[in-house]
């Protein structure tokens, strides 16, 4: 069971310093100090009390740590979050995929405590002839409370209304499809509206506009390629569909201030300076 699911501490020292694509499902609950989070360019903001759930393939960087930051990652592989999810609403499913975030209150807090309390105990009990399908009603049981307390939030501060739902098909359909499609007007006339009207309606609700958001989730995609040491830059520009290198780069260089070679070079001092520190 321990190849499917595990229980680990996250500490200060310990948070990732670049983005990465998740290989497997998690789910963090913050016991002390702060963190920022973005998801798939999403920011999420975890306190004390705060739960979140991140999915297979998405990509995730931590920052703004402070030093009093302890989270406990309940990690699962793929292979569990489909025994998870069998049976489960397929709208709950969606729903926390966009909404994976809440924070609990002091009942809640507790609950959750209990909840991977029970989940190190039934880890430990391997002679249980049912061990896999405890964990598994657990772990429902830790995401109907995260839905619950999200759905709460949702339907009082963002009402399911066309712009959301302009929002979540636009966010959708950029995930899938940024390494071909990178201008608005290709986003806009998949959903059948006007660039005006998508780029007003995603600044409302994101923050961003649609042309922001596409590229500053793109330039997320090309750091986590540029950190394989399999791909060259050359083979990194065709994935995205550029014409050449040279576009690649200047499209990377435009966005971040330095090009990919430069990027891949600052990746190699911070590994060597992280080993450097550990082995001391």
């Amino acid at each position: 069971m321990m190849d499917k699911l595990s229980i680990t501490s996250i500490a200060f020292d310990c948070v990732p310093q670049q983005p990465f694509r998740s290989g497997h499902g998690e789910l963090l609950f913050c016991e002390s100090g702060h963190i920022r989070i973005y998801i798939n360019q999403h920011l999420y903001e975890l306190s004390p009390g705060s739960a979140i759930l991140i999915f297979p393939e998405q990509i995730v960087l931590y920052c703004e740590a402070d030093e009093q930051l302890k989270i406990t990652s309940v990690s699962f592989s793929k292979e569990f979050l489909h025994d998870l999810f069998h049976s489960f609403p397929s709208d709950k499913v969606s729903f926390l995929r966009e909404h994976n975030c809440c924070s609990l209150c002091e009942v809640g807090e507790s609950l959750m405590n209990h909840y991977i309390q029970l989940l190190r105990l039934k880890l430990a009990d391997s002679q249980n002839r049912y061990q896999n399908e405890q964990i598994v009603l657990c772990v429902r049981m830790i995401l109907y409370e995260i839905a619950e307390k999200a759905e709460r939030i949702y339907n009082d501060v963002q009402s399911t209304t066309a712009c959301w739902q302009l929002k979540d098909k636009f966010v959708s359909m950029v995930e899938k499809e940024v390494r071909s499609f990178r201008s608005v007007d290709y986003y806009a006339d998949c959903l059948c509206v006007t660039v005006r009207h998508l780029s007003k309606i995603i600044k409302q609700t994101m923050g961003h506009t649609a042309k922001q958001w596409i590229d500053n989730y793109a330039i997320l995609e090309m750091k986590v390629a540029l950190q394989s040491a399999t791909l060259s830059v050359q083979e990194v520009a065709w994935m995205f569909h550029f014409p050449d290198p040279s576009t690649f780069s200047r499209y990377f260089k435009k966005h971040t201030g330095y090009s990919p070679s430069e990027y891949r070079e600052a990746l190699c001092v911070m590994t060597k300076r992280i080993v450097s520190l550990v082995e001391l």
